[in-house]
């Protein structure tokens, strides 16, 4: 899909295969060539025209790409993959024309004279469709998308229909994923794609006055795609709209001409990042495999994730952790889920929770309305777990303040004189001590004589995002509660660049005590990713009172705990062996469940392969661990280069690897061994080691893999001793 404005700018909606073609005809047109490429997501049908696109050939060529931001994937690392040497001869990067990239949020932005907003679709992965305004006219791209509810129109109460609605009011064009027909869709639901009437309906509430029918399926030829361009155009008609319905084709040109001036539908900007790392997840529900499945699709995304069974303990959660969104089933033991939503938000003080209901409505009649319980979103169970991990993604992007990375937040030394990014600094109103204790600190428990000692030589403080309120090594003076705003923990690496991240804290969380408590200067750097207020108060003050309450010592206590628990899980999930860079032993226990849930589900099998470095240490001593540390890189590198991406590698202990294929058959465990072999072979030549890199391998197959990986591994490695005891005689 091409759109070109008068004043010459062109901007190219996805690029699947007919981006082919298109390369070619803009290679008639005069250079060089400047194109902005807005991707809807990077399913495979979306970029795997990109390869084939002419112009990004030519050093002359400039190529804007833009798109939302793939689970764990970097735009840039989406397009790249596919163009590696195993799939295609030229890698992305050694292509000569300039190519930047830019990840889009929720919002708006501009290119040249065009106005560009973006606004999340109900799909299976993070998809973004476009409203593009200029010169009056505006275009409205939407690929690909499912309705929120089962039914189409013609009304529309699900909260996710009423947004979608309103992103596509008065576009002069409407371009929109209709792939099924209603018949289809009934047997295609959680696909993440849209049947015919419902994109009729949905463009006929929006006051759309075109209707381009797009992403046809595959199994449809052009005399189904007419049949049902036809019966969309007599609906409208019976609705008693002039909308204007047809089918988009291969090599339509059309000329749009606009009703007016630009109206923008959102108010914040598309390119401000808006991470989700470290956000806390509320689930409650009873039902076990709901909590089972939530987790399972949402830890991957650096999510803190909290599950219980109940309203009430929701509530006792809830003041502990803060949870950013909340995910209830309708009914739970203790009552209608919807009636503990207000309570959620009024003991949070956050009127705009995202709260996520689970609910065995298909539909609106079963759902709840009210201004003190309507919910921010409905989910009917059974729920797709891939699309609610994007609603949830959506969710948190919309009702977070725009982050600054890490990477934008140098740790560089505090300038002298007044700190512009400090807005302001004044004593504590005492009127205002108590609320600003109370509210889920460790202060709870205090008396108002206490507290009013406590503030007495406090003060108050505003902070611009992108502050650094602590440095990380520098004396401790004071401890800080955060009033409102949030905060991101980061330690800088001795001799690295690398700042790993501890975590992010909001209201009613204290920072900076720790170091007080331990006498010892600050272990990490706070930096603010929003306006922040926060009290500041001495040393001596917080420690007396410390002293003086046992209740506030164990509210303390308990919140390091939760801390010292969060940053276990996230060194778990995420800290790589530091010489091979490989997840080590209790990553691959949590991937592993993860990667084999997927396998149950689809009812394919797996293998597991165990590999051993044999006379490791007979290496170490005759060469030095220098060159013992070699062999294990390239023992490590040998084994990726050997499996797939999707493929599970890790260093599972000091000489020992494993690797979980994934839908993989028994012969295919022989196959990879070799292999290995032959790779190692290959690499040890090309990096000069003084010695042949022996192995051993076992592997075990599954076709249905337990929950551990434990019997699995203990089967691979009787395969391995039985082949050594079969080599000994």
């Amino acid at each position: 899909m091409e759109l070109r404005t008068k004043d010459g700018t062109t901007l190219v909606l996805d690029c699947g295969t007919g981006i082919r073609l298109l390369g070619l005809d803009m290679l008639s047109r005069p250079g060089p060539h400047r194109v902005h490429l807005l991707l809807g997501h990077t399913h495979w049908d979306h970029i795997q025209g990109f390869p084939f696109f002419t112009p990004a050939f030519l050093p002359g060529t400039e190529l804007n790409i833009y798109g939302s931001i793939a689970f764990q994937r970097s735009l840039e690392d989406s397009l790249s993959g596919q163009m590696q040497y195993s799939y295609f001869p030229v890698k992305l990067q050694d292509l000569p024309s300039r190519i930047h990239y830019t990840e889009l949020e929720e919002g708006f932005f501009r290119i040249g004279e065009a106005l560009v907003e973006t606004q999340y679709l109900n799909h299976t992965a993070p998809t973004i469709a476009y409203r593009i305004t200029c010169d009056g006219a505006t275009v409205a791209y939407v690929t690909d998308h499912e309705p929120f509810w089962n039914s189409p129109g013609p009304r529309f109460d699900h909260p996710g229909d009423q947004r979608h609605i309103k992103f596509l009011k008065g576009a002069d064009l409407v371009i929109h994923d209709a792939q099924y027909t209603s018949e289809e869709y009934a047997t295609k639901l959680a696909w993440g794609h849209s049947p015919a009437e419902y994109v009729t309906d949905i463009a006929i509430a929006a006051g759309a006055a075109r209707l381009a029918l797009f992403h046809h399926d595959p199994a449809h030829d052009d005399d189904t795609i007419k049949r049902i361009q036809d019966s969309q155009r007599e609906r409208a008609a019976l609705a008693g709209s002039s909308l204007d319905v047809f089918a988009a084709a291969e090599g339509v040109e059309l000329e749009i001409f606009g009703k007016g001036a630009e109206k923008a539908i959102v108010e914040v900007s598309a390119l401000e990042r808006r991470p989700v790392l470290g956000r806390q997840v509320l689930i409650v529900t009873h039902h076990r495999a709901d909590i089972s499945a939530i987790e399972q699709v949402l830890q991957d995304d650096d999510l803190l994730l909290t599950a219980v069974l109940n309203g009430r303990s929701a509530l006792e959660m809830a003041r502990d952790i803060r949870p950013d969104l909340v995910i209830v089933n309708a009914k739970l033991t203790d009552g209608d889920g919807a009636r503990f939503i207000q309570q959620l938000r009024t003991l949070l003080g956050k009127s705009d929770l995202p709260i996520i209901v689970l609910t065995e409505a298909r539909g609106p009649s079963e759902m709840i309305y009210s201004a003190e319980t309507e919910a921010t979103d409905y989910i009917a169970r059974p729920f797709s777990p891939p699309m609610l991990r994007t609603r949830v993604h959506a969710w948190l992007a919309r009702t977070i303040s725009p982050a600054v990375t890490p990477a934008e937040l140098p740790l560089v030394a505090r300038p002298a004189g007044k700190d512009e990014t400090e807005l302001e600094k004044e004593p504590v109103d005492q009127a205002r001590s108590a609320d600003i204790l109370v509210s889920g600190s460790p202060f709870a428990a205090l008396t108002a004589e206490q507290r009013s000692r406590l503030m007495a030589r406090a003060t108050e403080h505003t902070y611009a995002p992108g502050h650094i309120v602590i440095h990380q090594d520098e004396p401790g003076g004071t401890a800080f509660l955060i009033i409102s705003g949030r905060v991101r923990v980061l330690e800088s690496v001795p001799d690295s660049p690398v700042e790993m991240f501890l975590g992010e804290l909001g209201p009613g969380e204290t920072f900076g005590e720790s170091g007080l408590l331990r006498e010892r200067p600050r272990s990490a750097s706070v930096v603010t990713l929003e306006r922040t207020r926060c009290v500041s108060i001495p040393a001596e003050d917080f420690l007396q009172m410390l002293q003086e309450s046992p209740e506030m010592s164990m509210a303390l206590l308990r919140a390091f705990a939760g801390r010292l628990h969060d940053a276990d899980r996230l060194l778990a999930r995420y800290a790589p062996d530091p010489l091979t860079g490989l997840p080590g032993r209790r990553a691959f226990h949590e991937v592993y469940r993860r990667l084999t849930a997927g396998t149950r589900r689809r009812g394919t099998s797996v293998v597991l392969l165990v590999i051993d470095v044999l006379h490791l240490k007979d290496i170490n001593d005759r060469f030095g661990y220098s060159v013992g540390n070699d062999v294990l890189r390239t023992v490590a590198d040998a084994l990726i280069e050997s499996s797939r991406a999707s493929d599970l590698v890790a260093r599972y202990g000091g000489d020992e690897f494993t690797i979980l294929l994934t839908d993989a058959a028994a012969k295919d465990a022989e196959l990879v061994i070799n292999r290995v072999q032959q790779k190692l072979r290959q690499l040890t030549i090309y990096r000069n080691l003084p010695l042949t890199v022996e192995c051993r391998c076992g592997y075990a197959f599954s076709q249905a893999p337990p929950d551990s990986p434990d019997e699995l591994l203990r089967l691979a490695d009787e395969d391995m001793q039985g082949k050594r005891s079969k080599r000994a005689k």
